[in-house]
């Protein structure tokens, strides 16, 4: 069984990363929410929220981190 205390830190690592998410599409935030998704901030909340590397790949794929993807989207790669 979970601590209320590990909860927590799961519950605040997945809020880390989706108001990251949301400060991509915003023009004042997106390069700080770039150097986030780009560095160890987000691995090491990724990690906390349970998310495997196979998972946060997928997830960084999905925010347009293939620099192969359609044109008009926010890359984080690169």
């Amino acid at each position: 069984m979970k601590s209320s205390k590990d909860t927590g830190y799961k519950s605040l690592a997945e809020a880390v990363i989706l108001q990251s998410m949301e400060d991509l599409w915003n023009p004042s935030h997106r390069d700080e929410s770039k150097v986030f998704f780009k560095g160890d901030g987000f691995k090491i909340c990724a990690e906390i929220a349970g998310m495997n590397s196979i998972k946060q790949n997928k997830f960084l794929h999905l925010l347009g981190g293939n620099p192969h993807a359609r044109k008009g989207r926010t890359h984080i790669a690169g």
